[in-house]
């Protein structure tokens, strides 16, 4: 998957031949000329050679610690329920190295058709790891993994009907909806309910969003459910849909491994005890 690109300087050099008479410059000047252009190409050569030998040896430390790990790529929202299963997932794997990349799905699609190195992805919608996988002709399906529930949280406020308190605040946050489909689902709400809020800042992933609103940086915030099920304060309502269904798409058969104790039963428990249907 992993990509090499081979840039080639072309170097040119020229030296200054003064317009004078022929009998006027002495042959030794000349020499040292050529000495002097011999030099400094040398010096370019060396230089250039260096250069590629450093890029050569960081490429090649890339590649092996490639091969010494699996790289998870993993939607913003699921980030710390995926470390809890992977600190299981270890107990019988102990020897295993794994990585985590956590960002928006839509980055993180973005980055893997651009052939960026992940081994495992887990994305917050089903249309992503869809896309990847007719494009990319893998052989292993997406799967469903888990299904998010969205919660408009308003820490300031109390109850569970919060969309109609919204028109009377200043300032709400939602991850954006290009790139993050909790921040789609939450666009989605407020068009489909005809709310108009002051300004809405849209964060790169549905985990900023939970940040902005949890720091009171915004007065209320769609976020996932995961996030916030364990707090007590603030007027929160519970959105359940199935768009926000999640598929994870194996990229490489050295994450078969993990692939699969992530579908298994016992994990799946443990995903819905982590807030997910």
């Amino acid at each position: 998957m992993d990509k090499i690109i081979k840039k080639q300087h072309n170097y040119s050099f020229s030296s200054f031949q003064p317009n004078l008479p022929p009998l006027v410059i002495p042959a030794e000047p000349k020499r040292e000329q050529e000495s002097v252009l011999l030099d400094t190409t040398n010096i370019l050569m060396i230089k250039t050679l260096k250069t590629c030998t450093i890029l050569l040896f960081i490429m090649l430390m890339s590649c092996a610690e490639k091969e010494d790990s699996i790289t998870i790529a993993v939607a913003s929202n699921f980030e710390s329920t995926l470390k809890t299963i992977i600190a299981g997932y270890k107990n019988t794997h102990p020897d295993e190295n794994i990585q985590i990349i956590s960002a928006s799905s839509g980055i993180l699609s973005n980055q893997i058709l651009n052939n960026a190195p992940f081994d495992l992805f887990l994305s917050a919608d089903t249309q992503k790891p869809e896309l990847i996988f007719n494009t990319l002709q893998l052989n292993r399906k997406p799967t469903i993994y888990a299904v998010g529930q969205l919660i408009l949280w308003i820490p300031l406020s109390s109850g569970n009907q919060c969309l109609q308190k919204l028109s009377t605040l200043k300032t709400l946050a939602l991850a954006n909806p290009k790139i993050a489909p909790y921040g789609k689902v939450a666009e989605k709400i407020l068009n489909d309910n005809s709310i108009k809020v002051d300004k809405i800042i849209q964060t790169s992933n549905a985990a900023q969003a939970y940040i902005y609103t949890k720091d009171k940086l915004t007065e209320a915030g769609f976020v996932p459910y995961s996030f916030v099920k364990n707090e007590t304060v603030g007027c929160m309502q519970l959105f359940n849909t199935e768009e926000l269904s999640q598929s994870m798409l194996l990229l490489n058969d050295s994450a078969l491994n993990i692939y699969e104790y992530i579908a298994s039963k016992n994990t799946q428990e443990t995903i819905k005890s982590a807030g997910y249907k």
